[in-house]
């Protein structure tokens, strides 16, 4: 594991790649699952919404006619789609400017998401299913829960929560052919969907769930860490339930978050940096950069 206790410890690359961003144009079959089309059709024939916009980043648009056609084909008519770019805000926060403009009742936004809490519009989120090895990345986490004293908890970009079920199952049959008894615990995404927020209080709730800070979940500064640790989370009974960056989980009254080693799925982004900085005295391992396809 590798010991992260301030941010000169941390690299930030000039720009991250999207985990929907494929290298070569995607087939009609890889688009309906790479962007989930008929989970998201389905949201939205549920809720019967009639004009839907579709928020995608910069590098996602070359895709957004054939999602619309897609998305259209799955609905079967009904609904108005209009794709949005060059966004108001940051593209990792949901437009709602924008989408106000074209009257529409919902926002289904593509790619990273910072997760802040909306004010006026529900949204609906597409991560996206980045490709993990789950051997490899299986055999590392039982390495690192080896090498530790400490319980292992597994946090997750939100491009790889797709995998994390598929990676506990793995884990639980090599400890078992390997004898070995690991606590590992696992994050789950807090959700896909948000509703408007109707009050300030549950704004302020949203915001705390989501670990909303400045700069794309970035803490301002170090004078703000406690306050944010704080603020994702919450005393139910015996347990401390924290949510931070579209994922959640709960730990022990009697524990403290140093008491964990973190594992991280996932690039060297804003997302990994929003952990890495909240949790400063925490241990963290990662995986080689060879696990991801």
């Amino acid at each position: 594991p590798i010991r992260l206790s301030s941010p000169a410890a941390l690299h930030f690359p000039p720009s991250e790649r999207n985990s929907l961003s494929p290298v070569n144009p995607p087939a009609m079959d890889d688009i309906s699952s790479r962007y989930e089309i008929p989970r998201t059709a389905e949201f939205l024939r549920g809720r019967a919404y009639t004009r839907v916009a579709l928020q995608f980043p910069d590098e996602l648009l070359k895709d957004a006619p054939a999602v619309a056609r897609a998305l259209r084909a799955e609905l079967g008519g009904g609904a108005k789609l209009f794709v949005m770019a060059d966004t108001a805000y940051n593209s990792c926060c949901v437009d709602e400017v924008g989408a106000s403009n074209i009257d529409a009742q919902c926002v289904v936004h593509y790619g990273h998401s910072c997760m802040s809490p909306t004010s006026n519009l529900p949204a609906f989120f597409v991560f996206g299913k980045a490709p993990l090895d789950i051997s490899l990345c299986c055999r590392s986490l039982l390495d690192c829960s080896r090498e530790s004293s400490k319980p292992v908890l597994v946090l997750c970009g939100l491009e790889y929560a797709h995998a994390l079920d598929d990676l506990k199952r793995a884990t639980m049959e090599l400890c078992k052919s390997d004898c070995q008894n690991s606590e590992i615990h696992y994050a789950e995404v807090l959700c896909s969907e948000m509703s408007p927020s109707s009050s300030s209080t549950a704004e302020e709730q949203c915001s705390q769930s989501n670990g909303s800070t400045h700069n794309d979940g970035l803490p301002a500064d170090n004078d703000d860490l406690a306050t944010l640790v704080n603020n994702c989370c919450n005393v139910e009974g015996s347990t401390r339930k924290y949510n931070l960056g579209g994922l959640t989980w709960r730990v022990s009254t009697d524990e403290k978050m140093d008491d964990y080693l973190l594992y991280w799925i996932g690039q060297d982004n804003s997302a990994f940096a929003n952990i890495a900085l909240t949790f400063n005295k925490c241990d963290i391992g990662l995986p080689s950069s060879s696990f991801y396809g």
